[in-house]
């Protein structure tokens, strides 16, 4: 009897092709997830064959692809608005534009028309899925639906071949996307991690700096931007995926990276993710890269309570008070050195009160004499020649 489960409706994802995001296996953060693998027909020798044959056929297309590039230009249509479909297969991350960037895109195109064509897939010459454009197809299908402009029904299109290889079409996806308007942090890393993977499995760079600077350039990035986001590489699969879900933050993220998988899994299994996204709560927890489980542990049960040691403090202050405020500085330091000093060791207690101050307008106090040079060194515990060479 066959299983009606259309009352899932938005609650199930569908991927189709290499699932290339790594999947949260902590129980505590995949309650509500479950995962059906549907068996296809076929014995395990016919899958085994079937499966070899179209890797084979795959990577020959891949090489083929990302060697020589796909021509644009080779396929240019006018292709009617109904033709024209989403693609289904969930590569498409990318933030939907706000309502606000939807309104200047469509008052964009009523006054100058599509000025970059929509790159598509054909299916059967007859229907056509989006790779690149989702924006202008939403914005164009608005003006038709509610503007009544038949101008705008035949959609400029780019076309390329059904067979186009997968991991092309999701770089070229990348390529288009990536620069196109604002787009949160983490699909940015998403993008850029990605495409990482995809450039590894095709084997046509050497190195990681070769993929890197492969990135750099069809993202028009800089390389050590690209490096820096590549450190998230080092997280075990569950972190990734908690950095993707935006659950684990991009710098406690960096933070747990510098541990061994084991140990990262570890924190992550016994550890509230309130506390591992606490900068000051994590480094207690990552100063040892080499800990061992019992000593994490006890750090674990350690920050719970634990308080942020230092913290910054942002004074602004008029120039009529400005040496008062000083003066009190001065008075503060020498308190806490009194208080500490026998207890703490000199570094400490210095370390206890740190103050910055605006150089370039300390420049212009002292040139104007309104400062004395030792009272700003005493501030500040820098030497004068520090302070004044801005």
């Amino acid at each position: 009897m066959p299983t009606d489960l259309s009352f899932l409706g938005d609650k199930v994802s569908v991927s189709i092709g290499d699932d290339l995001i790594p999947k949260c296996t902590i129980k505590k953060y995949t309650d509500n997830v479950r995962v059906e693998r549907i068996p296809i027909g076929f014995s395990d020798e016919e899958m085994k064959e079937f499966t070899r044959e179209k890797t084979i056929r795959e990577l020959k297309k891949r090489e083929e692809d990302f060697t020589n590039g796909v021509d644009l230009f080779k396929d240019f249509r006018y292709i009617d608005i109904e033709q024209i479909q989403k693609t289904a297969n969930g590569w498409n991350y990318f933030d939907k534009p706000e309502t606000y960037e939807l309104l200047n895109l469509i008052s964009s195109i009523e006054s100058l028309g599509i000025i970059t064509p929509l790159i598509v897939k054909t299916r059967d010459n007859e229907t056509f899925t989006i790779i690149n454009g989702n924006s202008r197809y939403l914005a164009l299908t608005n003006i038709c639906k509610y503007k009544n402009e038949e101008r705008f029904r035949k959609i400029p299109c780019f076309v390329v071949d059904e067979d186009i290889d997968e991991y092309f079409e999701r770089s070229l996806m990348i390529d288009a996307n990536i620069n196109y308007r604002k787009i949160s942090k983490e699909v940015y890393i998403k993008a850029i991690l990605e495409k990482h993977t995809m450039l590894k499995e095709t084997k046509s760079y050497r190195g990681e700096f070769n993929i890197a600077e492969k990135i750099s350039n069809d993202l028009s990035i800089s390389d050590a931007t690209v490096f820096n986001y590549l450190t998230l590489k080092k997280l075990c699969p569950d972190a990734m995926a908690l950095v993707y879900e935006k659950k684990l933050k991009l710098q406690p993220a960096r933070m747990l990276a510098k541990l061994s998988h084991e140990n990262q899994m570890y924190i992550l299994e016994n550890a509230k993710l309130e506390d591992i996204n606490s900068i000051h709560k994590l480094q207690v927890l990552t100063q040892d890269a080499n800990a061992k489980k019992d000593v994490i542990g006890r750090e674990i049960d350690f920050i719970k309570d634990f308080l942020p040691q230092n913290t910054n403090i942002t004074i602004t202050v008029n120039i009529k008070a400005l040496k008062d405020l000083f003066n009190t500085i001065v008075d503060f330091k020498e308190f806490i050195y009194t208080k500490f000093s026998k207890t703490k060791p000199e570094k400490y207690v210095k370390r206890m009160i740190k103050v910055n101050v605006n150089k370039e307008h300390i420049k212009f106090y002292y040139d104007g004499k309104f400062l004395d040079g030792s009272l700003i060194e005493k501030v500040t515990g820098k030497s004068l020649n520090e302070i004044l060479a801005v």
